[in-house]
């Protein structure tokens, strides 16, 4: 038996490492592999710790339908009377005991009214929830812009760090050559210094909206790995219009629905509370002397002489329409939002154009020309320094204005378009 154990031991142990090894493997793939934006999505969908916790919500609204349903539980009753007396009725020799049980009766289908009014109010968590997550679904998708406009950056940092080094080179050959001065190389040596202090400033931001992204699904930042595409900028802007007519399906206007239908079972429910309850009741009364006992009844029924729940009633439906006037201030407060986010929009649109198609191809041709100047003695370093600086702006207010496109375009489907299919074709690789 022993032998046999010993035989197995690293069988096992082969086997265990096995799996360690592909657990290990598929853990780091999954680490390593690109983030796509749907992926990224779908994280936050399912993994968000604030949608997690609010699905409890609805789970307890559910409980406190089943609460709602139960009638009033009856009650026992014994009294004692006649006893700790004087005279006959000294210690219990005239003892009489009373057991009775009482029930209420509900009257104005008050348990009905409950069950409606928490059925509403499941509906509003319901609807809470939806709406939780299409905010968080725009958070990601504005976070997921963000993150990929920092990874363009870092790449774009690399370019003039690229620049200031070809543009080193070319000072130290004039230097060496005795046509330029120490000056000038130390000129340069400090032109690349910043571009290299830019491009780790450029990575440490990079870091930060990647765990901004990953906290969508309540991650970190090892989990963000290279996002994949660039923001491409469409040349033509698809019609306000087309947006616009998504707005009404926003999910804020089924939960205002789902409120107006909750005051309203509850303005119901107070009315019912007006209408008095009966408690009827019933029992034996046994007496002292012999054995003889009796049966005793009753009926208790409040009398409404003072107040008939008015001021709840009143208050409900103050409730109700107030919740009914809400509904405007919804529909204003989510076409205002559209509006600054479909402005945002068309100025990004514009701005990233426009610096695309003219003023980058502009600049790029005055480098060109003021570095060959430069090369051939007839201008000084500092037109390089300038137009490299030039150069590098003008880039870096090309990927501003597309990663403003980006966050604005997510904004805008956040209210209009739950698919986010706009933005997803946004950061697809061409």
């Amino acid at each position: 038996m022993s032998t046999s154990i010993r035989l197995c031991r690293p069988r096992w142990s082969i086997a265990l490492v096995l799996v360690l090894t592909a657990a290990g493997a598929s853990a780091q793939e999954a680490t390593s592999s690109a983030l796509t934006f749907n992926e990224a999505m779908r994280r936050a969908a399912e993994r968000s710790p604030s949608l997690l916790a609010e699905s409890y919500n609805e789970r307890a609204a559910e409980a406190l339908i089943e609460q709602a349903g139960f009638r009033p539980n009856p009650t026992l009753d014994i009294t004692a009377e006649n006893f700790l007396g004087t005279g006959q009725a000294q210690g219990v020799r005239k003892l009489e005991a009373t057991v009775q049980a009482n029930q209420a009766l509900e009257r104005g289908n008050k348990r009905e009214k409950r069950v409606a009014l928490a059925g509403r109010e499941r509906d509003i968590a319901t609807r809470e929830f939806t709406v939780h997550r299409a905010e968080l679904l725009t958070a990601t998708a504005v976070a997921y812009a963000e993150a990929l406009a920092a990874q363009q950056r870092v790449a774009l940092s690399e370019s003039p760090l690229k620049l200031a080094e070809e543009t080193l080179a070319d000072v130290d050959a004039r230097v060496a050559a005795g046509a330029a001065s120490s000056a000038e190389s130390a000129r340069a040596r400090a032109a690349v210094a910043s571009a290299r202090a830019d491009h780790a400033r450029e990575q440490a931001a990079l870091s930060a909206f990647r765990a901004n992204l990953a906290a969508t699904w309540g991650g970190n930042a090892a989990e963000v790995a290279t996002l994949p595409g660039e923001i491409h900028v469409p040349d033509q802007l698809a019609a306000e219009e087309s947006f616009l007519a998504g707005i009404g399906r926003h999910p804020q206007f089924e939960l205002q629905q789902a409120i107006i239908a909750s005051r309203r079972a509850s303005l119901e429910l107070e009315q019912s509370l007006s209408v008095q309850d009966v408690t009827v009741g019933g029992g034996l009364r046994f007496l002292r002397e012999g054995t003889d006992a009796a049966f005793v009844a009753g009926v208790s029924v409040p009398l409404p002489i003072r107040h008939k729940n008015q001021g709840n009633i009143r208050a409900a439906r103050e409730t109700l329409a107030g919740a009914e006037a809400a509904t405007r201030a919804v529909e204003n407060k989510l076409r205002s939002a559209f509006t600054a986010a479909w402005q945002d929009l068309k100025a990004a649109h514009s701005a990233a154009r426009n610096l695309r198609r003219e003023a980058l191809p502009a600049t790029e041709e005055a480098y060109a020309v003021v570095r060959h100047a430069y090369q051939e003695g007839q201008l000084p370093l500092i037109d390089v320094l300038d137009a490299q600086r030039a150069l590098v702006a003008i880039r870096r207010e090309i990927l501003a204005a597309e990663s403003a496109y980006a966050v604005a375009l997510a904004r805008v489907e956040g209210l209009t378009t739950p698919t986010f299919s706009s933005t997803a074709a946004l950061f697809s690789p061409q």
